[in-house]
Formats: C-alpha cells, sequence, structure tokens
C-alpha cells in the first residue's frame, strides 16, 4: 500500500484529474452534438449505416464509447510515460533500480496504477456523457430509439470494457516505448492502435458488448505478454 501512495505522490494526480475532466468536457459537448445530428440524419440525408449511428441509442453509444476510447487510451499511454518510461528511461533509473524493491513488484504497481486510472476514469466518463445525453434528449425532445432491451446495463458494461481496453492499449503501448527508450515512441504506438482499433467498435452498434469483450480479451492477453517481456526487460537491467 506504501508503494502505490509514494506513486501516486510522485506523479502529482491532479495534473491527470484536470485532463480527464477536460477529456469529459470535450466527449459531453461532442455526444450532445450528435444528438442534434439525429435530425438531419433522421430526414434520410445519409446513408442507412450512417443513420444508424445517429437515430438510436445503440449507435450513439456506439460512436461516444469509440470517441472515449480513442482518448482515454492516448491517456494511459501518457500516464505510463510519466510513471514508466520516465522513470527507467531517465535519470532516475539508477536510483529506482537501487530501491529494496523487488523490481518486478514495483513495475506492477506502477502498471495497476495506469490501468486503474483508465479503467475508472474512462468508466466514469463514459457512463456520465450518455447519462447528460439522455438527459439533454428530454428537455430537447429528441428521442432516439432504444433497441437493446436494456440499455443502461448495455451503457455500464461497454463503459467497462472500454476502461479495461484502453488500459491494455496502455500497457502495450508502455512496453514499446521502453524497448525504444522513448516517450514519443510510447504515444505514437497508442494513436497507432486507436486508429486501427476505433472504426471496430462502431461496426455493429447492436452487438457492442459483444464487440467490446471481445476486442477486449485479445487485447488483455497481448497486454499481459508485453507487460512480461517489459519485466523481463527491467529484471535484467544493470544499476
Amino acid at each position: 500500500m506504501n508503494l502505490y501512495k509514494l506513486e501516486l505522490i510522485k506523479m502529482r494526480l491532479s495534473t491527470y484529474l484536470w485532463a480527464i475532466l477536460g477529456i469529459f468536457a470535450s466527449l459531453l459537448a461532442l455526444g450532445v452534438f450528435f444528438l442534434f445530428i439525429f435530425h438531419l440524419e433522421a430526414g434520410g440525408s445519409g446513408t442507412s449505416d450512417e443513420a444508424e449511428l445517429f437515430t438510436n441509442w445503440n449507435g450513439l453509444l456506439a460512436l461516444t464509447t469509440a470517441l472515449a476510447f480513442s482518448c482515454f487510451s492516448i491517456l494511459s499511454a501518457a500516464v505510463a510515460v510519466k510513471v514508466i518510461i520516465s522513470e527507467y528511461c531517465g535519470k532516475n533509473a539508477v536510483i529506482l533500480l537501487s530501491y529494496p524493491v523487488n523490481r518486478k513488484v514495483l513495475l506492477g504497481t506502477k502498471c495497476l496504477i495506469v490501468s486503474g486510472i483508465t479503467t475508472v476514469s474512462a468508466f466514469i466518463s463514459n457512463t456520465l456523457v450518455i447519462g447528460f445525453m439522455y438527459i439533454s434528449a428530454h428537455i430537447f425532445g429528441i428521442m432516439p430509439q432504444v433497441i437493446t432491451g436494456n440499455f443502461l446495463s448495455a451503457v455500464l458494461i461497454s463503459s467497462f470494457l472500454m476502461g479495461i481496453l484502453s488500459s491494455a492499449v496502455g500497457t502495450i503501448a508502455a512496453a514499446i516505448g521502453w524497448k525504444k527508450r522513448s516517450a514519443v515512441a510510447t504515444i505514437v504506438c497508442a494513436l497507432i492502435i486507436v486508429c486501427a482499433v476505433a472504426n471496430c467498435i462502431v461496426i455493429s452498434p447492436g452487438s457492442i458488448i459483444w464487440v467490446l469483450s471481445a476486442m477486449s480479451g485479445i487485447f488483455v492477453l497481448i497486454a499481459i505478454f508485453t507487460y512480461h517481456v517489459l519485466a523481463n526487460g527491467i529484471e535484467r537491467m544493470e544499476v
């Protein structure tokens, strides 16, 4: 527990809380904007696939979740740069590796902090954004269709899975960044993954939970593998 407290103090959590608040505000603004696009798409100006994203809550949930995944994956990589890359690839490496603490335990603590911050913030943010969108829809008299049987459960589960997926991307990016000894490589890796994966979330809005479950499972396995590669590499580092 002392390791977690020490790491949280070192990383200045307040900086990232402001970043999370900024992401939330941006996603909320886009989400409300999507509601007004609903009127345009409902008029038949777009294709059926395009209209599905804006004319029912399943599509809006998928679109908002995809954007949240993109934002929080980059945030996860940015936190990993501060907590892992800058520590093990910078001037603090000698001091850090001299700690009377098992190296893998210390690295595991850092990775859990990165994953915890990402998963919790992504879950809360996406849930609140959809919630405020739903309230706004009632206020402005804009009510897209609800196709999913239990929409609340779909929101909660998809938000949680998206948080897991985003944290896995951060772990993978951290391992690549450490291998290259570069903070820039960490962010670029996360961006490449986001560009390749984000569109997959909106492929089937009605099956978003199954899509996210499959994607999360795959990326968690990749993250576990890259974590072990990272841990073994740090274990062999010389002071």
